[in-house]
């Protein structure tokens, strides 16, 4: 599945992550266009930011409350966002490259042109949410969970899932093929439309109790 990029302007403004992010609450001013380079921000309190056209590169904003944050057009690449609260938010044609992001809250986000890629997600939580064209390519999600997410047009690629929660989410049309799905939790009444291996799908199977003789 293709996704849309963002397309960051070539004049970005390099800010300080504290001072630009802390006036912009204060304010509530938008920021756009800036460039953030190895800035600290941890447990900040800092609801309702509009970010858009930005690049966040290995800031740490572990343990900050973001919630109802609107992100659009916009590039996290090498942060630390463990324990992050971005529930309410919404995150358009954006990027999350090699982040840390174990036991992030995204509930009742939405989604639409994301990319996960490298990311450490273990714990992440996504219930409620809608995801539409999202890509998980290449990330750790150890009992990350999604009960009652919608999954439109959702790619898990090459993605470990042990654990991982899928109970009663909206999963038509989903492929679980490229993903390593051995631990994972579904509800076998939701997986109507869903594509998986005949392994995974004999692994289903078995969850449920039934015997299969060769």
């Amino acid at each position: 599945m293709e996704i849309f990029m963002p397309r960051l302007s070539q004049d970005l403004r390099e800010r300080d992550l504290e001072h630009e992010l802390s006036h912009a609450y204060e304010e509530e001013e938008a920021v756009k266009k800036c460039l953030f380079s190895r800035g600290i921000l941890r447990d900040a309190d800092l609801p309702r930011l509009d970010l858009s056209d930005c690049r966040l590169d290995s800031c740490d904003l572990a343990g900050s409350e973001l919630r109802s944050i609107a992100a659009d057009n916009i590039v996290f690449k090498g942060c630390d966002l463990t324990s992050c609260r971005f529930d309410g938010g919404f995150f358009g044609k954006a990027v999350f490259k090699s982040c840390r992001l174990t036991g992030a809250v995204f509930q009742d986000c939405g989604f639409k042109e994301v990319m996960f890629e490298d990311c450490i997600m273990d714990y992440a939580r996504f219930s409620g949410s809608k995801l539409e064209r999202v890509i998980f390519r290449g990330c750790r999600m150890e009992q990350a969970s999604f009960p009652h997410a919608s999954l439109s047009k959702t790619s898990i690629e090459d993605c470990s899932l042990p654990g991982a929660d899928f109970m009663h989410a909206k999963l038509k049309g989903m492929d679980f093929t490229k993903a390593m799905i051995s631990g994972a939790y579904f509800s076998l009444s939701d997986l109507k439309g869903v594509t998986f291996t005949p392994e995974q799908a004999v692994m289903l199977i078995k969850t449920i109790g039934v015997i299969i003789k060769e």
